[in-house]
C-alpha cells in the first residue's frame, strides 16, 4: 500500500485502521498523509468537547511528529542488531537487550531519584552544611537521569545524530561529590 500510494496511484491511508511506515520519516508522502489525518481527527475532536484551550495546526503536527519520532526510535531499538560475530540476534537475544537496556534506565532513575532526595533531606537538616547540600541538590537536578544536560539523541530525515561529550581539561569532575551522595 505505501509503495502504490507514494509511486503510483494507489489508495491513501485507511482512517480507520492508521499504519504508519517505521522505515521512513514522518515527511514521507505515506506518513505525512496519517499525520495529516491524526491533525484532522484532533481538531474535529477539540470543536467537538469545546476544549478551552486551542492551539495552532502546526502547532499540533509538531506534537503529533514528536509523538512519530518517539515511536521510530522505540521501534528501531527494538530492531535485531548485529551480533560481534555478525549475524542477527535471535529474538530472545533481542529480547534480552532491551529488557538489560530498561533495567539500567530503571536504575539510573532510583540512584537519581535518591541523589536528590538524600541531598534535599540534608540540605533540610544540617544547618553548617546546608548551602553544600543545596548546591549538591542542584547538581544532580541539573545533570538529571542520565548524568548529562544535553538534549536526547535522536534520528531525523535518515541521518543517526550522535552527540558526543567534549571533555574539557578545566571541567570538574563531580564524581567524588555524587560518591558522598551515595555514601549517605
Amino acid at each position: 500500500d505505501v509503495h502504490a500510494y507514494e509511486y503510483e496511484d494507489g489508495p491513501s491511508p485507511d482512517v480507520d485502521s492508521l499504519i504508519f511506515d517505521l522505515m521512513r520519516s514522518p515527511s514521507s508522502a505515506w506518513n505525512g498523509a496519517i499525520i495529516d489525518n491524526l491533525l484532522r481527527a484532533l481538531q474535529t475532536r477539540c470543536k467537538d468537547e469545546n476544549w478551552p484551550i486551542h492551539r495552532s495546526d502546526a502547532y499540533l503536527r509538531s506534537l503529533i511528529v514528536d509523538r512519530y519520532r518517539q515511536l521510530r526510535t522505540v521501534w528501531r531499538n527494538a530492531q535485531p542488531k548485529l551480533t560481534g560475530k555478525g549475524v542477527l540476534e535471535t529474538l530472545a537475544e533481542t529480547e534480552s537487550r532491551l529488557v538489560a537496556a530498561r533495567e539500567a534506565l530503571l536504575k539510573a532513575n532510583r540512584q537519581m531519584m535518591r541523589r536528590r532526595n538524600v541531598s534535599k533531606l540534608k540540605a533540610e537538616e544540617n544547618e553548617d552544611n546546608a548551602d553544600a547540600w543545596k548546591w549538591l541538590k542542584d547538581l544532580t537536578t541539573t545533570l538529571g537521569e542520565h548524568g548529562m544536560s544535553s538534549e536526547e539523541s535522536g534520528i531525523e530525515n535518515e541521518v543517526e545524530v550522535v552527540l558526543h561529550v567534549k571533555t574539557l581539561p578545566w571541567r570538574r569532575s563531580v564524581e567524588r561529590e555524587l560518591d558522598l551522595i551515595d555514601l549517605q
